[in-house]
């Protein structure tokens, strides 16, 4: 099949699951087989929370059924939700992207057209219109039959609507049967593979009624041999709109149920092999801005290291992960300005910058309470004893408490050389901090200890031109970034 011959010919090269940065590859190959093996008239609902990434899943389901010889179809009900009739909307994106894969089967489709401005026949003056334009590029005829009938008797209107629904029942036995021809077209004269498959997007993001009518238009129109329809939608969520039409103690999930004969479930990404292969461009920030601490001596793998860590335990989804990072490297971009300005370099606890932008996001009263002289402890993060490694007692509670305490001003007590308490005012990375010895974090923080007395030496600073930045230098610049959504 050419590249060109279907309507998101972009997508074959762009959207592949060789390229998944979400590691879906071994899932889609499954999924593609098993919907492969339907051929009965089939509706799988795609079940995936709201930034689980349904959309790119499906882009990538689009172009590994069209590489195995597939027609299929994408339609993003989003896209047409401001359309009244989803049936006009599901018909022509059928047919039109259809007859851009097989350029030859145009005249395949008059029949199932026929019966289709049928169904919708006298419904009201502006569905048949956009019907017939959608079908036949002329709404007259449509409107035309729709006047005629509303401006009849009231005997030649019931007697209408009475022939008019007789019809409309033929009418969609007929679709089924032209629909079941076609697919046979499509593979005996065309070469094609069946099923035909259908991908439904963004379903749950449509006004309610529509979401419904569009379900009700997929099962009693197109469900038919050699046509399965792949419907992907955060459920719950789609629970919720049906129960704002029909009430809240509407048992909106046996509903659902009517019009689904299996569920899939997209599984929570895989946010490392995704993290890994984000690209944070560093070249502009070496010697004018350093990131601290280091858990390695390749600075994207700190960040990406830490960001898995803050994402597991703020349990972010994947668009929250895409939001993080995107307001990280505006934080550090504002941070080059500031070492171009002011000629200072900038030493930033990576660690506490993301987590500042989280706490922002979540409205967190830690981000307004913690100060320079009161550094503020979320308490409720000790919930997420997450380990941070194999080999060693650490876990990410106690590695928040030591970077965010550590990220404001204060004093600390411990033996001098002499075996006497001293009292040194510290920030930055100090393995002693508010009666606690978080020494054991050696094993994979490298350079714990960052004291105003060593004048910055861990960072070559000699005469005072490196800026530390304390818990308010966060706080600006991350409440800037916060206008980014």
């Amino acid at each position: 099949m050419a590249v060109s011959n279907c309507k998101y010919s972009d997508w074959l090269q762009e959207y592949t699951f060789d390229n998944c940065k979400l590691n879906r590859k071994e899932y889609g190959e499954f999924l593609t087989n098993y919907i492969k093996g339907e051929h009965d008239g089939f509706v799988l609902n795609l079940n995936g929370a709201w930034g689980t990434g349904k959309t790119e899943f499906l882009r990538r389901l689009y172009s590994h059924l069209i590489s195995e010889g597939h027609p299929t179809v994408y339609i993003d009900a989003w896209e047409s939700d401001f359309s009244e009739i989803p049936l006009s909307v599901v018909a022509s994106e059928l047919i039109n992207q259809l007859s851009t894969i097989n350029q030859n089967i145009g005249g395949e489709f008059d029949k199932v057209s026929e019966y289709l401005g049928k169904v919708l026949k006298g419904s009201f003056i502006g569905g048949a219109g956009l019907l017939a334009k959608h079908l036949t590029g002329d709404s007259a005829a449509g409107i035309e039959a729709a006047k005629a009938l509303f401006e009849a008797s009231p005997e030649d209107f019931i007697s209408s609507v009475k022939s008019n629904h007789e019809e409309q029942v033929t009418a969609i036995k007929n679709i089924r049967e032209e629909l079941e021809l076609l697919a046979e077209v499509l593979e005996r004269n065309h070469g094609k593979s069946l099923p035909v498959v259908v991908l439904i997007d963004e379903l749950d993001r449509c006004r309610p009624n529509y979401a419904i009518e569009m379900l009700e238009v997929i099962k009693h129109f197109f469900t038919t041999k050699n046509f399965v329809f792949v419907v992907a939608t955060d459920t719950t969520q789609l629970q919720e709109s049906i129960k704002s039409v029909y009430g809240s103690n509407f048992d909106s999930n046996t509903y659902l149920k009517r019009f689904f004969n299996r569920e899939a479930r997209l599984a929570e990404p895989d946010l490392e092999h995704y993290l890994k292969l984000q690209e944070v461009d560093l070249t502009p920030y070496p010697e004018k801005v350093v990131l601290y601490p280091k858990l390695t001596n390749n600075t994207k793998n700190n960040i990406c290291q830490y960001t898995i860590w803050v994402a597991k335990a703020y349990e972010l989804s994947l668009r929250d992960v895409d939001q993080l990072i995107d307001k990280l490297k505006a934080c550090l971009r504002s941070a080059l300005y500031a070492e171009q300005s002011s000629n200072k370099v900038q030493v930033i606890n990576i660690f506490s910058l993301l987590v500042g932008i989280v706490e922002f996001d979540l409205k967190s009263k830690s981000f307004d309470e913690r100060k320079n002289d009161k550094p503020y402890i979320d308490g409720g993060l000790y919930k997420h004893n997450i380990p941070l490694d194999s080999h060693s007692e650490n876990v990410f509670s106690e590695l928040y408490e030591l970077n965010m305490y550590n990220s404001v001003q204060h004093n600390i007590e411990y033996p001098d050389s002499w075996g006497d308490a001293q009292k040194h005012l510290v920030y930055g990375i100090h393995s002693k901090t508010h009666g606690k010895d978080y020494s054991h974090f050696n094993g994979i923080i490298k350079k714990m200890s960052l004291e105003i007395k060593s004048n910055l030496a861990d960072f070559g600073d000699k005469a005072g031109t490196a800026k530390v930045w304390l818990w308010p230098d966060y706080q600006k610049v991350i409440k800037l970034a916060g206008n980014l959504d």
